[in-house]
């Protein structure tokens, strides 16, 4: 299996994002932690597993590791994640 086909990108990730934000996120930033490049969340990898675990899309170090369980949702987020304020 070729490394492209191993993940989608950040917009896949919407729905559950915003159930845990209750707003939408994709186009909010994060600054890695690692490489310090500022992209959207859209443009993140997704990779599916144990998990929903968000990658960079600069260096591929982690986002964010989202577990979706029956009664909540466990997130662990990485990184500097800027998300604009309600008007």
């Amino acid at each position: 299996m070729e490394a492209g086909t191993l993940h989608t990108d950040g917009n896949e990730i919407a729905g559950v994002l915003q159930e845990v934000f209750v707003a939408e996120v994709t186009a909010a930033g994060r600054v890695c932690q690692s490489c310090h490049e500022d992209n959207p969340i859209g443009a993140h990898r997704l990779y599916h597993g144990a998990g929903l675990v968000l990658r960079c899309p600069s260096c591929g170090d982690l986002a964010a590791v989202i577990a979706v369980r029956p009664d909540r949702n466990v997130i662990s987020l990485h990184g500097t994640w800027s998300l604009a304020r309600s008007k």
